[in-house]
């Protein structure tokens, strides 16, 4: 969902102390459940306008902001949010509807080559560059975990399939974008990263973490090595910062649950936790500092 949604759902799973008069901990608990509360009710809300629109996976071909980029957009957001509602609420709905989209997407993504208005020769298939079907597949490859044990298995195998396509397009087709260090590299070695955990695929998560040679000179592991000053600073600035965070503390998460042995989270001295307190302080009211490139009106809550 939204990074509201991902940080009110840590908070909500933050238990204290019980105490017989109100505390600071208990007031950012109540302000954690409030926020969650409101992050559920906006996520039903959209995913009933999308299921009232039916199913709509249409052949990109618009530029960003066009027509076809956009309901791509919906649609990673819609699989994503589906996903995380079916866990919570067991409502099959969601399931059937995030099934079918992704069903849709299996049937069409086979057909698709370079985008017919790509900007450069980092072209996606989805989207007009590579960077967007990288968040596509990081957003997407979520939802369908939480949807993933309770398909059938001919429907599992045609989804399966579609991601492992996208893994391949995103880590062999477009290696020249996954083997970066920059923030586009950092989307897409956490989206192949994070199929390969899910499909149970242990090479796509080698390719995520050490680059496509496997060698450690590219790569999430390498990213974290060197786009983060050791007091969490982003080398890109905060405006970049914000962006690049989510795909680096998800894939970080699920590094933690699948390989413990990492110990991501205490990598370079628990940089990437730093990242988090750093970008906090690189806000003035709420709103990341200018520096570098940057969209002025982007904040903490966008």
């Amino acid at each position: 969902m939204s990074r509201i949604f991902a940080c009110a759902l840590a908070a909500a799973c933050i238990v204290g102390p019980l105490f017989s008069t109100p505390s600071p901990a208990a007031s950012v608990e109540n302000s954690a459940a409030t926020l969650f509360d409101a992050e559920v009710a906006r996520s039903r809300e959209f995913l009933a306008d999308m299921m009232r629109g039916g199913i709509d996976v249409p052949v990109p071909k618009d530029v960003g902001g066009g027509a076809t980029h956009e309901q791509h957009k919906e649609n990673y957001r819609a699989i994503y949010e589906a996903g995380q509602l079916y866990r919570l609420f067991g409502d099959r709905r969601y399931l059937d509807f995030s099934r079918s989209m992704l069903l849709a997407y299996a049937e069409l993504y086979p057909t698709l080559g370079p985008h017919p208005a790509r900007a450069n020769e980092h072209s996606g298939r989805l989207f007009w560059q590579v960077l967007n079907d990288a968040v596509w597949l990081v957003n997407a490859i979520q939802g369908y975990e939480l949807i993933r044990g309770d398909l059938t298995e001919p429907d599992r195998e045609k989804i399966d399939r579609l991601f492992r396509q996208v893994a391949d397009f995103l880590s062999i087709e477009s290696v020249d974008t996954f083997d970066r260090i920059h923030n586009h590299a950092t989307w897409a070695t956490a989206g192949v990263g994070m199929t390969g955990y899910v499909l149970g695929d242990r090479s796509l998560v080698e390719r995520a973490l050490k680059g496509s040679r496997q060698d450690g000179s590219a790569g999430f592991l390498r990213q974290i090595d060197v786009l983060l000053s050791p007091d969490g600073y982003y080398a890109e600035g905060p405006y970049y910062q914000r962006y690049a965070l989510w795909p680096f503390m998800v894939f970080a998460n699920a590094i933690e649950k699948h390989d413990p042995q990492v110990e991501i989270f205490k990598r370079r001295g628990g940089v990437l936790l730093q990242a988090v307190r750093t970008a906090i302080d690189l806000t003035y009211n709420s709103h990341f500092l200018p520096l570098n490139d940057a969209l002025k009106e982007k904040g903490l809550d966008t």
